[in-house]
């Protein structure tokens, strides 16, 4: 019975078994991963706007 998740295999410390179990996936593809990644660096992390310094009573 394989590993259910990389995580469980860390918190137990069964890397060595899940890295075996896992040897026969695909590498996936490494054109759109590299195209995810380089469109996520170009957006901007979301911020919050500032309040206007100016008291919105004058």
């Amino acid at each position: 019975m394989p590993m259910t998740n990389l995580k469980e295999a860390r918190n137990q410390g069964k890397l060595d078994k899940f890295i075996k179990e896992h040897e026969a996936d695909s590498e996936g593809d490494k054109e759109a991963f590299n195209r995810t990644l380089k469109a996520m660096a170009r957006k901007s992390p979301a911020t919050r706007k500032a309040s206007p310094r100016s008291n919105p009573d004058d």
